[in-house]
């Protein structure tokens, strides 16, 4: 007998109980236990599954076979690790006992990730516990997606070539409310710091300025240089191996919300008003690059200075078709090009990850975005994500078509004080997991 909803969310709020922390203030223990809670709702459902260890946290792998005993191999990929709780004081209830209010769920992980994967979850396990499950699945939680760990890479890296014929994520969202979304694209990073260096000493700015080479000056200079014309476009050596869009996905561009909506929402700034017309584009399609921090000596300090030294912490975004190793190689190019003489620059990488982009004319992508819209009723856009999720590159490597989708909403509050997620949301997630995997089963 199919549960109830109120049955999954109540098995819901037990997972979200547990404090899985991985962002330095969680226990080992913690994260085992949200590792092992999964296993057992793998196990409950009819599979098998274990915890895997890793040099950082523990991986979940389990199976869960057909129930013909066929049909495709299908990874479904979620993550049990949770972000900090901090500011605690700014929480209205406590961010690990999961509370109902005005018709949503409230807890640390309702939304990122673990109710996203939750209503993944119970459409796979109502399938198999009717018999109707016509796809074979290997499902695999990361414990280290919130610190950006690589275990569950080096999982997909060591799986045999051909293994799976599509691999289905909720770890998204909903353009908006009755607007689902399938990501067809998720952007590479590199995030990096650039330092410049022009003297042995600060010097005084009253006997040396207007004469001696001022290294805040240079790095402001470079910075320019790396930073976007009013087309959105970086230095043409910085753009290699980016490719237009498809028309699948420019036609999405204009069923989405108000760019400037968008960005009242965030309380931000156009950058200029060419942006605003070209917003989807640039938010994900294109590379961009954005200065993080600037730091030279003491600003809340009145010193008269030339300095010596001066650091920009940077990142790019990057689309798939571009190397991060080839454009980082670019970018040192061009500012050791540009860099006036008695500059030294150096240059240190924090992360790096490729971009991904799929087909949005892909089987599996036009059965899920058939399957999503029959089972919700709604429009399904195809979009790209803006931000990185390494594993979905790792997956396009490996040439697995990627569902990137989910259950959440823009305003679940991810990542800061009462994240939560409606009931309504996760019903639909629900639905739209028992559709794919239904629909999987003609691939």
């Amino acid at each position: 007998m199919a549960r109830t909803t109120d049955q999954l969310i109540a098995e819901l709020s037990d997972y979200l109980r547990i404090p899985s922390i991985s962002s330095g203030d969680g226990t080992a223990e913690d994260l085992a236990a949200a590792a092992h809670w999964v296993c057992d709702r793998i196990v409950a459902a009819g599979g098998t599954a274990g915890v895997l260890p890793t040099q950082v946290n523990p991986l979940v792998v389990g199976q869960l076979p057909s129930s013909t005993g066929s049909g495709p191999h299908v990874l479904l990929y979620g993550h049990y690790d949770v972000q900090t709780v901090a500011p605690l004081a700014d929480w209205t209830t406590p961010p690990f006992e999961p509370t109902i209010r005005d018709g949503a769920l409230y807890a640390r992980g309702a939304s990122d990730d673990k109710g996203n994967f939750h209503s993944l979850l119970a459409g796979a396990a109502g399938l198999a516990e009717e018999g109707s499950l016509p796809v074979n699945l290997t499902i695999v939680l990361d414990g280290e997606e919130e610190i950006g760990g690589h275990s569950v890479i080096d999982w997909i890296e060591q799986q045999p070539a051909g293994q799976y014929d599509a691999a289905l994520v909720f770890d998204a969202g909903f353009v908006e409310p009755g607007h689902v979304a399938i990501e067809a694209g998720v952007r590479g990073v590199i995030t990096a710091t650039i330092s410049v260096r022009t003297g042995d000493r600060d010097a005084h700015s009253g006997l040396y300025g207007g004469a001696a080479l001022n290294a805040a000056h240079v790095l402001s200079r470079l910075i320019a240089d790396l930073s976007a014309g009013p087309d959105g476009r970086l230095h043409e050596s910085l753009m290699v191996g980016v490719a237009p869009a498809s028309p699948i996905e420019e036609e999405a561009w204009t069923t989405l919300p108000d760019p400037a909506g968008e960005l009242a929402i965030a309380g931000i700034n156009a950058a200029n008003p060419e942006a605003l017309v070209d917003y989807y584009r640039r938010t994900t399609a294109m590379p961009t690059f954005d200065v993080n921090a600037i730091t030279c000596r003491d600003a809340g300090q009145n010193r008269t200075i030339v300095p010596s030294e001066a650091t920009a912490a940077i990142s790019f975004r990057l689309v798939g078709g571009q190397d991060c190793k080839q454009v980082w190689q670019a970018v040192q190019d061009l500012l050791h090009e540009r860099a006036p003489a008695g500059a030294t620059l150096e240059f240190a990488v924090r992360g790096m990850a490729d971009g991904a982009t799929f087909d949005p004319e892909l089987p599996a992508i036009r059965l899920a975005r058939e399957a999503f819209e029959q089972a919700t009723g709604m429009p399904c856009a195809i979009v790209r994500s803006g931000g990185a999720i390494p594993l979905v590159s790792a997956l396009a490597k490996q040439g697995v078509p990627t569902i990137l989708s989910g259950c959440a909403l823009p305003n679940d509050r991810i990542h800061a004080p009462d994240e939560h997620l409606r009931i309504d949301q996760y019903e639909l997630g629900v639905k739209m997991a028992r559709a794919v995997l239904t629909a999987f089963g003609n691939l």
